[in-house]
């Protein structure tokens, strides 16, 4: 049976069941607060460090002073176009995804290429809304920006540079080492940035992040490991399955153009991702760290396309 046809199995069969899904919570809960200082508390995956975020210019996205607020539950919310009995749990999709993404073989190159393009509401790609990126596995990069009001793109060095897994910075190396276990992922994850945070690499506009905003911290490199980062695909899985396991993130059924909507609440504002579970993909998204360090939320509506792959070919 092809690989694709697996898949499809998988997403046929019962979803998982709540006693299952809730185990698997509250062992990753439990590691999550196995570091007193930075606890995860359920339901406070927050948006802090929007306020001392500067989003890249380039990026058709808006990065302001506050993250966008949480609307209140109506009535009048929009629904999925699928009927509610055939909308796939949002667990069911992340890990199914896992499952696809440590049975990927991970082919090789040279370059690491992340492909960014801003899009509209009505899926158009917007004007000056989009970056690519390479890297190579001693740290050189290059960038490839589409300046506002031109044509032509720019494309230049930019020197030796960390890849960055949220607001967290790692070498290759580093980024390779992680592990492929979900618990002992999001401790290493957890540990990373409470060390930044001690030794001031990582503040807020109001100073040091709080609890909740290393909480936050750890849910978005979770997020850069399935859509940024040239990890292995057993942490890709990893990631998936910590993810997973988060009691505020939502299915919002099936989307036209391919890939399952999920929307995850934070304290103070509410993000979407459009995964592909039968490619382990992150089609679009709604937010996103940027390389440049700013916690980036595109316009109402819109959303950023992010595209990665290794290659041979040079930068250009």
């Amino acid at each position: 049976m092809d690989e694709l046809r697996e898949i499809g199995t998988l997403l046929t069969k019962p979803e998982p069941s709540q006693e299952a899904v809730d185990h698997g919570r509250r062992r990753l809960q439990g590691t999550m607060r196995g570091r007193p200082p930075a606890r995860w508390r359920p339901g406070r995956l927050a948006g802090g460090l929007a306020a001392a975020a500067t989003a890249a210019a380039m990026i058709v996205a808006v990065t302001g002073p506050t993250p966008p607020t949480v609307p209140a539950p109506s009535a009048q919310s929009t629904q999925p176009t699928r009927s509610p009995a055939s909308v796939l749990s949002a667990a069911h999709i992340l890990l199914v995804a896992a499952t696809t993404a440590e049975n990927l073989t991970e082919p090789s190159g040279t370059y690491w290429h992340v492909t960014m393009v801003g899009k509209n509401s009505s899926g158009q790609v917007v004007a000056d809304g989009q970056a690519e990126y390479w890297f190579r596995r001693d740290g050189r990069s290059w960038a490839k920006l589409y300046s506002l009001g031109q044509k032509k793109a720019i494309l230049r060095s930019t020197g030796l540079r960390p890849f960055r897994l949220g607001h967290l910075e790692m070498s290759y190396e580093e980024l390779r080492r992680l592990p492929a276990d979900p618990d002992a992922l999001v401790e290493r994850l957890r540990t990373g940035i409470a060390d930044a945070v001690n030794s001031g690499d990582i503040e807020t506009s109001t100073g040091r992040p709080s609890d909740g905003d290393q909480d936050d911290f750890v849910f978005y490199a979770l997020t850069s490991l399935i859509s940024q980062a040239p990890a292995k695909p057993n942490v890709r899985a990893a990631a998936f399955r910590a993810i997973a396991s988060l009691p505020n993130v939502r299915s919002l059924g099936e989307t036209d153009g391919g890939g399952q909507k999920l929307r995850v609440t934070l304290s103070s504002s509410q993000v979407e991702l459009v995964v592909d579970p039968k490619a382990a993909q992150v089609r679009d998204t709604s937010f996103f760290v940027s390389w440049e360090g700013g916690l980036t939320y595109a316009t109402k509506e819109a959303t950023t396309t992010i595209q990665t792959e290794w290659t041979d070919e040079r930068p250009r």
